[in-house]
């Protein structure tokens, strides 16, 4: 189980930057801490756009956006995480806890390094990008958890799952996922975290974010199409 270290350190460097940002960040000043926030949303749109460049099948991800998008819209995925959301709430007896959650857990997992990352952990047992993926996602969840609230705090644990899952998944996916696969899927994950970073800056959902997660599913499938043969242009 050596393969686990990786997502192991890595859930546990975002679950303690967030815990430091519950405890210690509310002593930062209130109009610091949304500058820091603009600023912290400007460097992830960056991030994402350079996931997304270079652009190699602009095709393929612009129907995964659109098409993923609706398909999101369909589900209701952001509804129901809404709702999901409400409950927790409402369990918990505390407020704010879908808007750290969901742009923690999209911050920490649909990078590239979230990606590349668990598929070299699985399958060589070197977590080195997972391990310095920690210390940037500790940073980010301290900030984020600043201004975001505790549900910052609950994309760590996640983010160990998902990449633990990635990791044993690796072995399986060893021929398939690789090549322009993976460059589609990253690119469109990055194009997720451009639009994390433009609503962070305007401090408004303009993109919905959750409802375009089918898109990743979509843009695999895609890129297997075009691999067969199968052109959409």
């Amino acid at each position: 189980m050596g393969h686990l270290l990786g997502s192991v350190v890595n859930g546990a460097g975002a679950l303690i930057g967030a815990v430091m940002g519950l405890l210690w960040g509310g002593r930062l000043k209130v109009s610091f801490r949304k500058q820091a926030l603009r600023l912290m949303g400007l460097v992830v749109m960056v991030i994402g756009i350079k996931m997304a460049t270079p652009l190699n099948d602009p095709v393929n991800t612009l129907i995964s956006v659109v098409m993923g998008a609706w398909l999101g819209s369909l589900l209701k995925i952001s509804a129901r995480l809404e709702a999901f959301g409400s409950w927790v709430e409402r369990r918990a007896g505390r407020a704010g806890f879908m808007q750290g959650f969901i742009s923690a857990a999209l911050i920490f997992n649909l990078g590239a390094m979230a990606i590349v990352g668990s598929l070299q952990a699985g399958l060589s047992n070197h977590p080195t990008i997972l391990e310095t993926k920690a210390i940037l996602d500790g940073v980010t969840g301290l900030l984020l958890a600043s201004t975001a609230g505790w549900g910052v705090a609950l994309a760590g644990p996640l983010t160990f799952v998902y990449e633990g899952a990635l990791s044993l998944a690796a072995g399986l996916l060893r021929g398939f996922l690789q090549g322009a696969l993976l460059n589609d899927l990253s690119v469109v994950g990055g194009l997720l975290i451009a639009a994390i970073g433009v609503n962070f800056v305007t401090e408004k959902t303009i993109i919905n974010i959750a409802d375009l997660l089918p898109a990743l599913f979509l843009t695999v499938i895609l890129g297997w199409l075009k691999l067969q043969g199968v052109s959409f242009v």
